[in-house]
């Protein structure tokens, strides 16, 4: 089977092109994408679809660069292929983003085809080749069964319908049609991660060794390990949140992953190891994964909360005995309510065992607010002589930035009284051997702690 078969039978199997579409196809003026433009091109009234190619000039070899831009113009002149070239800088956007020259290059590259192909489809020189170096580079990772499938076929708007064609073939192919092509000097260098497995002269000619078609084998593994992670995630589908801890490691290890990335959360081994455990024991506890989102377990299943930044809690309060305030946005209930009498007789263990959440409700002034703390807020703590900022004693807690975030406080005609991990302030903490009816426990529990 020819290149152009294997193409056309890689597009129709994986379903990545149907009648009336426009593909964009990235052209670097490399074998591989020149091999696609031209196979593609060949195809196009075939299968009843438009090609496009997009050139994207990363202005990192001087007069290389645009030698491949001109050869690439040439190219889609005589194929009469309507030609993008985008120009950008990929040493200037590295760094100002912290990043790679190789990872500054592919964030623009696919950029670039995104633009110029307005969301339809764009097609990328990925070959099978390519797919194998993938699967070893993730072994050495220690990736998991998804980094074994290696490169897939189609992902949202990209495909790759060389990725059943292997190197040799593309360059056999481009001889036998007396297509040249040009040579990205980079290719040669040792900088870049990928080189360093690709070069002749290290990794995979070593594995050629042992396996004379080792390529061919990592491919298998490839095509393998997708189909079982297609299976998998069909099973992940469909369990069912609230029995989570009666399913498999493995299931319940990949509903944790899926619901880390839907959320955004990076995602490591050791954080869903640390949440499957929690889960599976029974324990009812929360993890702090960022800055505005947490994630729950209530002993059975887990659930991610999300806290905005922007949204205040703001409600007013009557002081009675056993009253509960529930704070949806942070998962929490405050509860105020009376000592009981054996306590109240001992006013030190009160004091003591309730890090000062005892307040006399007769020093209180005016309307009572609960809310959460804003920046300058501030407090004269029980027994101290002077004012602290809320900030400055967090600080001194190592509270985490979701703690920092949700923690509640109450305040009156005069300013704040009482917060959440500092206690009641001075002027309404009761004095020594106070006897009056109107003394209340302010205390914040979480729901998930309910039974």
């Amino acid at each position: 089977m020819n290149v152009s078969d294997k193409v056309r039978e890689t597009i129709t199997r994986r379903c990545m092109i149907q009648k009336g579409d426009t593909v964009t196809a990235g052209l670097s003026g490399g074998a591989d994408s020149v091999c696609l433009v031209t196979v593609l091109h060949g195809l196009s009234h075939e299968m009843g679809f438009t090609l496009r190619a997009v050139h994207v000039n990363h202005c990192l070899r001087g007069e290389e660069s645009d030698r491949d831009q001109h050869f690439c113009e040439e190219l889609c002149k005589r194929l009469d292929i309507p030609l993008e070239v985008c120009r950008v800088d990929v040493t200037g956007f590295a760094k100002e983003s912290g990043r790679s020259t190789e990872e500054a290059a592919r964030i623009l590259r696919y950029g670039a085809f995104d633009k110029v192909s307005c969301g339809g489809k764009t097609a990328t020189a990925h070959n099978k080749n390519d797919n194998a170096e993938t699967v070893l580079f993730n072994i050495v990772r220690g990736s998991g069964l998804k980094g074994l499938g290696g490169i897939p076929y189609v992902r949202g708007n990209i495909i790759r319908p060389l990725l059943d064609v292997s190197r040799s073939e593309i360059e056999e192919y481009l001889t036998q049609m007396g297509q040249g092509f040009v040579t990205d000097s980079t290719n040669f260098s040792e900088e870049y991660t990928r080189n360093r497995i690709r070069l002749r002269r290290r990794i995979i000619p070593q594995l050629e060794e042992i396996n004379a078609d080792v390529t061919d084998a990592l491919c298998r593994l490839s095509l393998s390990a997708e189909e079982d992670e297609s299976f998998l995630s069909q099973l992940t589908d469909d369990i069912d949140p609230q029995r989570l801890c009666e399913y498999s490691p493995s299931l319940r290890k990949r509903y944790i992953r899926r619901l880390l990335s839907e959320n955004n959360i990076p995602v490591s081994r050791d954080r869903i190891e640390e949440i499957d455990a929690a889960v599976i024991s029974g324990r009812k506890t929360r993890f702090d994964l960022s800055r505005d989102i947490f994630a729950v377990t209530d002993g059975k299943s887990v659930v991610i909360r999300k806290m905005s930044r922007a949204e205040n809690f703001r409600t007013n309060v009557v002081f009675s005995s056993d009253k509960e305030i529930i704070v949806p946005e942070y998962d929490k209930k405050v509860i105020i309510e009376r000592p009981s009498n054996d306590i109240f007789q001992k006013q030190g263990i009160v004091k003591e065992k309730l890090t000062n959440g005892l307040v006399n409700y007769d020093k209180i002034q005016g309307v009572v607010i609960l809310r959460n703390k804003q920046d300058g807020d501030s407090i004269r703590l029980a027994r101290r002589d002077h004012t602290t900022k809320l900030k400055k004693l967090y600080n001194s807690l190592k509270l985490t930035d979701v703690e920092r975030q949700s923690a509640l406080v109450m305040e009156d005609d005069e300013g704040i009284f009482w917060s959440e991990y500092g206690g009641a302030s001075d002027r309404v903490s009761p004095d020594t051997n106070e006897t009056s009816e109107n003394l209340y426990i302010i205390s914040v529990r979480r729901k998930i702690n309910d039974n």
